[in-house]
């Protein structure tokens, strides 16, 4: 994508501009930026054709408007976690609209509420320790491979009530979906991991309709819609988007932060000295590295936005990542303010769909942090070796993050 991108020609009274989101190379802060200077709405002709918006303003009010900007799939099995989609089943409930997706968006708040992440602070606390316990002797780790990548899982799996054995291979089904470029074998090998994790969550949901728990797959064995208990088919789809949903996006927002501060020692020091910060500090990380870059809709009825026309069925990417750097709503958008006051940021979306384990990741952020910050402060990134995502089209984040740091005494061992 060359420097002067994008420039808009008039097609079928559509500004059409040359946007792939998924091209390795896509400098995704200047394309929004230009975007939102020389056509705010605009349509791409890659992958069967979207809309695709850039100022803060459009976004939200897609967002907001279901009824209009449909999550659901269409008869074409497009829905609304990505261009193009990264599972053929519909994700419940993200990928419903209200008033069916209310119902199921009920239970979910029940599990994630402030108050109920609240009571999980001292699991995801010796989560934490115990992962950090297991490099933190030796001096070095990958930050993601053995931190960033772990415990987001962890959490994930206790949560749900499966064993903590199989952290590892859901976390990695996932972390191939969302890192590997479209139509790559990595790409593949990540959605026929993903089957397996649908079955392995469907061997968990039988077991839990004979032997309930005290977790979250027994909670919804529990549930009813109209007097009619959930299909396992269903109660399977809302785990595997708790999985989904859970683990990988975390792990981008931190291993990106830890980044961040290790090039930028002063931001580092400002949160050492001062712990407190971190909780403001949270909302301005996700801001800037927000793991969600964007979602779709699909457009229900003829609408207006930006001037341009949208016809039915048509499909719109709603990127996240471009509200949260439009200059009309944040002051030095590319500029990190730790204390950054009304951070309206867009990074876990807006509406009804607003993601519901905003708490509960925020939660595992700062406890990661606060680890780090506090047991190896002194870490130095290998910068040379670092290894990005190959697609930041819908997610973006780190695969590696080699680093060193000063050996550090276990904690849970002495504790024992």
């Amino acid at each position: 994508m060359s420097d002067d991108r994008p420039q808009a020609e008039v097609s079928d009274d559509r500004p059409v501009v040359d946007f792939d989101h998924h091209d390795p190379d896509f400098p995704v802060n200047e394309t929004y930026g230009k975007l939102r200077e020389q056509c705010p709405v605009a349509w791409s002709d890659n992958y069967g054709g979207f809309w695709i918006l850039s100022r803060y303003e459009d976004i939200a009010n897609v967002a907001r408007k279901d009824a209009t900007f449909s999550s659901a799939r269409d008869d074409e099995g497009r829905g609304g976690i990505v261009i193009p989609a990264w599972t053929s089943d519909t994700s419940i409930p993200i990928e419903m609209d209200p008033p069916e997706q209310m119902t199921y968006r009920k239970m979910l708040n029940q599990l994630f509420s402030p108050q109920a992440v609240e009571k999980m602070g001292p699991m995801i606390d010796d989560i934490v320790t115990r992962t950090v316990d297991g490099f933190i002797e030796r001096g070095s780790c990958d930050l993601i491979e053995e931190l960033t990548g772990p415990v987001p899982a962890l959490v994930t799996v206790n949560l749900l009530g499966l064993p903590e054995r199989d952290a590892k291979r859901l976390q990695a089904a996932v972390h191939d979906v969302f890192s590997a470029a479209v139509g790559t074998e990595r790409a593949d090998r990540g959605a026929k991991e993903m089957e397996w994790v649908g079955q392995r969550l469907l061997e968990e949901i039988r077991d839990r309709r004979r032997n309930p728990r005290d977790d979250m797959l027994s909670f919804f064995c529990q549930q009813e819609v109209d007097g009619e208990p959930l299909a396992d088919d269903v109660v399977r789809s809302i785990a595997k988007l708790i999985v989904g949903g859970g683990m990988d996006t975390t792990t981008s927002l931190t291993g990106q932060t830890l980044v961040y501060l290790a090039a930028h020692p002063d931001v580092r020091r400002a949160l050492i000295d001062d712990p407190d910060l971190l909780t403001t500090a949270t909302d301005e990380f996700l801001r800037v590295f927000a793991p969600s870059q964007s979602m779709a809709r699909t457009v229900t009825e003829p609408v207006e936005v930006g001037g341009c026309r949208f016809a039915r069925g048509d499909r719109v990417l709603v990127p996240w990542v471009a509200a949260n750097f439009d200059e009309s709503v944040f002051d030095r958008p590319e500029e990190i303010v730790l204390d950054r006051p009304k951070n309206r940021h867009l990074s876990f979306g807006l509406g009804f769909h607003r993601c519901v384990g905003a708490h509960l990741a925020k939660a595992m952020f700062q406890a990661m942090m606060r680890q780090v910050l506090a047991r190896f402060p002194d870490y130095r990134v290998l910068t040379d070796q670092i290894v990005a995502y190959a697609d930041h089209g819908n997610q973006t984040g780190l695969d590696s993050v080699p680093a060193v740091f000063t050996p550090g005494p276990r904690v849970a061992a002495a504790a024992a």
